[in-house]
């Protein structure tokens, strides 16, 4: 007999209610004085995360289509909700698909579900020490059987709990909302299945940007410099840096109850040289981004105290005036 256990995503726990503001970073920008620069940066401190050894790039996925038949009938479903709901179709990630087949993979190794490992390191997190740099929201189904193994193929496991998504209502409907998210522009999925566990994990992202690189710099041990090109009738209105402590270690039990997560909230951010006096509200807001004719933009960033480091790009679309997330990178520093 096969035991369903719920599947979980950004924007709702296990089983639970969803959480609507779980990925909606509300940031506006608002006129005022901007503030002054950043502390001096700590000798003591280190970058453990993504590796900079050597620059870190990521240029905007080519088309693409999986290969594999069991994400090409996921991404069928979940293109073909998503227009009858009069929605666009997103566009396959194969580098997001990569992320989520590690982490399903690790779940079953784990025995765990839901959105985090044992390592207790966030999934946007995780999609940025990759060198995936969308802004990132997930779905996570599991299953598992009393018996030694699925007589169930992966395929109908994979379906099924797609279509279990699609069919929840509101207000408990946080998987279908992610799917049916007008802004996200990517998916990747990715799955794992081994004796009696199934795992399946859809990666959406919204992506902005054309290119964006990460390196560091020779005169310093932390320092970060990014360097970025928006992609045609996108531009850079600002990007926010928000703190958190480091993850601890997680029990399976533990792991397994983080049923939902958010983005951190932002206290610093950064706009264009010469942006007047504009700010971000609520936020220490500082002008420090280099923009280019060409809308190719750039900005140095040193941390100054241990943490994980979550920077989100806010960009305008054509006509829009409203910036909106389009990237995002998250960096791991560590102190001596």
């Amino acid at each position: 007999m096969n035991r369903r256990v719920c599947p979980s995503n950004l924007s709702g726990g296990l089983c639970g209610p969803p959480n609507p503001l779980a990925r909606r970073l509300s940031v506006l920008a608002v006129l005022a004085v901007c503030c002054s620069g950043i502390r001096r940066q700590n000798p003591s401190l280190r970058l453990q995360a993504p590796d900079l050894h050597t620059p870190l790039v990521e240029i905007f996925p080519a088309d693409s289509q999986p290969r594999d038949a069991l994400k090409a009938a996921v991404f069928a479903r979940i293109n073909r909700d998503r227009a009858a709901a009069g929605l666009s179709p997103v566009a396959w990630d194969e580098a997001a698909s990569r992320v989520a087949d590690a982490f399903c993979v690790a779940q079953v190794r784990e025995a765990s579900r839901g959105h985090f490992l044992m390592d207790g390191i966030p999934p946007y997190a995780r999609t940025g020490f990759a060198g995936v740099f969308g802004v990132e929201a997930q779905n996570s189904v599991s299953w598992t059987t009393t018996a030694r193994r699925f007589w169930e193929p992966a395929l109908k496991l994979a379906i099924m709990g797609h279509e279990d998504m699609m069919a929840e209502r509101p207000p408990a409907d946080g998987h279908r909302r992610t799917i049916l998210d007008p802004e996200n522009t990517h998916v990747g999925v990715g799955y794992a299945a081994e004796g009696s566990r199934f795992q399946m994990a859809q990666e959406f992202l919204v992506r902005g940007l054309e290119r964006l690189g990460l390196s560091s710099l020779e005169s310093s041990r932390l320092a970060v410099l990014l360097r970025g090109t928006p992609l045609p009738d996108w531009r850079l209105r600002f990007v926010t840096i928000a703190w958190e402590p480091l993850p601890s270690p997680l029990s399976r039990e533990e792991a397994s109850a983080r049923s939902s997560y958010s983005y951190p909230r932002a206290r610093l951010a950064y706009i264009p040289e010469g942006s007047g006096p504009m700010r971000v509200a609520d936020t220490l807001t500082q002008d420090k981004i280099r923009v280019w004719p060409n809308r190719a933009f750039s900005f140095l960033f040193a941390p100054d105290r241990p943490g994980l480091y979550t920077l989100v790009f806010y960009m305008i679309v054509g006509e829009r005036q409203r910036p909106r997330p389009g990237a995002s990178a998250t960096l791991w520093v560590e102190g001596d």
